[in-house]
């Protein structure tokens, strides 16, 4: 019942920071994140940092991802960070990211760093 509780709350939530902004500055800097699925299924969640921002400057910049993939199943999700920005100014510079997938199927997905800017 446990494993089944912790899946349903990974399949709804975004696991991490999460940012909603519309005309603001977002600044997310110098941030560690590490990220470790194992044994586990995730489905249309982010893991990680997620930033939605409208009529914004949103900048990310000197942050290091760690993603540990292991014995899982990922689809249709952002491990690692996730920007989504609408009319605004992206900087997303100096960023490290270290994946490593293991006996894992990972379909649909981003590992890493995903920016969709409109």
């Amino acid at each position: 019942m446990t494993k089944l509780t912790t899946l349903t709350l990974v399949a709804i939530l975004a696991l991490g920071t999460t940012s909603l902004m519309a005309d603001s500055t977002v600044n997310t800097n110098d941030n560690t994140n590490i990220n470790l699925i194992l044994d586990s299924e995730v489905e249309d969640s982010v893991v990680g940092t997620t930033i939605d921002a409208t009529d914004s400057t949103v900048n990310a910049n000197d942050n290091t991802n760690i993603n540990l993939i292991l014995d899982s199943e990922v689809e249709d999700s952002v491990i690692g960070t996730d920007i989504e920005a609408q009319d605004s100014t992206v900087n997303a510079n100096g960023n490290t990211n270290i994946n490593l997938v293991l006996d894992s199927e990972v379909e649909g997905s981003t590992v890493g760093t995903q920016i969709k800017a409109k």
